[in-house]
């Protein structure tokens, strides 16, 4: 294996691990906010079904990711890893920030700023789809999240023993954090290992493999501040205001995986959270939602000045 492949193979398992160091929130923050599950607990969850979603359904995500901006063909090896390195920068600032912010915009950015440093033709009509599903999505999410809080509030309002109620407010937990995770592991690990797919350097489900296990190392070392931020700091959260957030923004992602569009699960979940947040009339902090905007607005732009900074500095010393 020559310098250029483990140097590949070390930036895709550097961008997974911020994946999961950042994005793992978004499956279980809520939970762990709510103290359902606690940390260790919700990490191991993610672990196991982020790896069966990359495993069974990546593969449309890592196809957009990796051939639907610039055309397969055109993206190189070293292209690939400038991208992922320009997106893995910005992503750890962004999580020792504490801040939720898109690695799906951040890739997007990195792999736009990488085809026009390269002069590669970029596909504008797929990334108009890509930027609405950001912009629908958290929406989406906050009005499913509103509707499921409705429903389960009725419905648990009716059930009388206290033990059952506590049994099923667990159950909807690990129901909606696990459902959450399978989408991230469709549609997140994708945003790390679609460049590679792209390049011609891996198979799909090997990448998704690869992608998963970087990603809930990730989760397990350096995910507490994001998942802090997420279950704690936007607005206070019971059981079934959790549960509504996480499964609002699962559907959501679930939709957007069915047409290959690589969403942020960080703007999804966050679109939850306001949502029943509002509704249950809990209030929402809104320095922190600013912060996290101002993140949304950065993380592409910032991808796409930094991939082409870097694409500039490999030139002058000939590695591309």
């Amino acid at each position: 294996m020559d310098g250029l492949a483990l140097t590949a193979i070390a930036v895709a398992f550097y961008i997974a691990w911020n994946i999961g160091s950042n994005d793992s929130a978004n499956a279980m923050g809520t939970a762990v906010g709510a103290g359902i599950l606690s940390f260790r607990q919700a990490t191991l969850t993610i672990a196991i079904f982020v790896l069966m979603g990359a495993y069974m359904r990546g593969y449309k995500v890592m196809k957009t990711v990796g051939e639907g901006i610039v055309p397969s063909g055109f993206l190189t090896m070293e292209m690939a890893v400038i991208a992922l390195l320009a997106a893995g920068v910005w992503v750890t600032i962004a999580t020792v920030k504490g801040l939720p912010v898109s690695t799906t915009q951040a890739i997007v950015g990195g792999v736009i700023g990488v085809g026009l440093a390269a002069s590669a033709p970029v596909n504008w009509y797929t990334l108009l789809k890509i930027a609405s599903a950001w912009v629908v999505s958290p929406v989406l999410s906050g009005i499913l999240a509103i509707i499921l809080f409705r429903f389960y509030s009725w419905a648990i309002s009716r059930i009388k023993s206290v033990s059952t109620i506590e049994t099923l407010y667990k159950a909807l937990a690990v129901l909606g954090g696990s459902y959450m995770a399978f989408n991230f592991g469709t549609n997140e690990v994708a945003n790390a290992s679609g460049p590679l797919v792209g390049a011609g350097f891996m198979e799909p489900k090997v990448a998704g493999i690869f992608g998963a296990i970087a990603l809930s190392i990730g989760a397990l070392t350096f995910s507490y501040a994001v998942m802090h931020t997420v279950g704690k700091k936007i607005t206070a959260l019971g059981p079934v205001s959790a549960f509504a957030a996480q499964f609002g923004s699962a559907i959501a992602v679930s939709l957007a995986n069915f047409f290959g569009l690589p969403v942020s699960s960080s703007q999804s979940i966050v679109g939850g959270v306001v949502g029943v947040g509002l509704l249950a009339g809990e209030g929402v902090e809104r320095s922190v939602i600013r912060d996290i905007i101002f993140g949304w607005v950065a993380t592409p732009l910032t991808a796409i000045v930094i991939s082409l900074v870097i694409f500039k500095a490999f030139s002058l010393v000939g590695l591309v």
